[in-house]
């Protein structure tokens, strides 16, 4: 059963408005009430995808829910929080696999939820190229499946892409524009 999230909403709405450590510690018990109804979503989330991805099963909501302080060392926007809620459910550590999985993003006007491999290192792009390489065929009849299209528009996307076809591959294969992707 899917969670009903009353307090999310608002509480990032304010908080944006906010984005301050005294407003955050006077409404702390509204952080925690958001955040529990965070990790119940989450939690209903692995339940379910843990019907047809089983590595999913055993995880737990805490270790996929991304921490809602700011990393401000090296950012010239200092604002101490984010202003939306995060969590990737993937294989081996949640938010700390290297794994593909899935991510959901809360934020007032901006809520989403996807799946795919961001930020791989070096060796985890290669060995997803390869696989694009030699099984491009199935991965386009799922695009082109119903269900896929009347979802996500029947297509992959990337943020970041390269201009050249990636070393190893002619800029006339059939999947060119996917193996140009970093990150799916």
């Amino acid at each position: 059963m899917i969670t009903t999230m009353h307090s999310v909403l608002p509480f990032l709405r304010d908080l944006a408005a906010n984005n301050n450590r005294e407003w955050f510690n006077e409404n702390k018990p509204r952080y925690e009430k958001a955040r529990d109804e965070v990790l119940s979503l989450v939690t209903d989330l692995i339940e379910k995808i843990g019907t047809f991805d089983p590595q999913i099963r055993y995880l737990e909501a805490k270790e996929c829910l991304f921490r809602i302080y700011r990393d401000t060392r090296f950012s010239y926007d200092k604002t101490p929080y984010k202003q939306h809620f995060g969590a990737y459910i993937a294989r081996n550590g949640g938010h700390r696999s290297d794994y593909s999985g899935y991510y959901i993003h809360i934020e007032p006007g901006n809520c989403m939820i996807s799946g795919g491999i961001w930020c791989a290192d070096s060796a985890g792009i290669k060995h997803f190229r390869s696989v694009l390489d030699t099984e491009y065929e199935e991965l386009q009849t799922i695009l082109n499946e119903p269900e896929f299209v009347r979802y996500f528009n029947g297509r992959l996307v990337s943020f970041e892409t390269l201009k050249r076809p990636p070393m190893g591959y002619s800029s006339d294969h059939p999947a060119i524009e996917w193996l140009k992707f970093k990150q799916w």
